[in-house]
């Protein structure tokens, strides 16, 4: 595997609405594996565990939903287990707990930008200059027609 393609993984580059779609599903995916990690606790009997599994499924569910309030709430989730996992050093669970906090951060960047480029392009508008006339008249044309119309009242009130 190359380096590249492990790079674009942890940090994909956001380009459009796609892309940006791609980078929220690591929310869903990094839900899913931490509900996987956690299921050896629940099984043990930490019924206290089950609250963070359910929050942080729901949050990967609504991620890929592209609800922006769900990935903050995963990173939220998954910072204290990070930082609960730093203290013992090199260890799986401060490697997973990285790797998921850094799967939501990317989930968070995917739902922020999706809707800057989900957008359909707005239409332009040109301004164009006003034609000359055809006649080749010159002269102010906007009061042309105020004239005739004072000309033509002159004359029904002298009748």
């Amino acid at each position: 595997m190359d380096f590249k393609n492990i790079l674009s993984f942890f940090w994909p580059d956001i380009h459009d609405a796609e892309s940006a779609k791609k980078a929220a599903d690591q929310g869903f995916l990094a839900a899913m594996l931490y509900v996987f990690l956690a299921l050896t606790p629940i099984l043990s009997g930490q019924v206290a565990k089950i609250f963070d599994v359910l929050v942080v499924a729901l949050c990967g569910y609504f991620s890929k939903r592209m609800w922006r309030a769900a990935p903050i709430v995963g990173l939220a989730m998954m910072v204290p287990e990070l930082a609960f996992a730093l203290p013992e050093g090199v260890s799986f669970r401060l490697a997973s707990a990285a790797i998921l906090t850094l799967m939501f951060v990317n989930a968070a960047r995917g739902t922020f930008l999706y809707p800057r480029y989900a957008k359909p392009p707005q239409p332009t508008v040109e301004v164009l200059p006003p034609e000359p006339p055809a006649d080749g008249a010159a002269g102010p044309q906007e009061h042309a027609g105020e004239d005739q119309k004072i000309g033509s009242a002159e004359e029904r009130t002298k009748s």
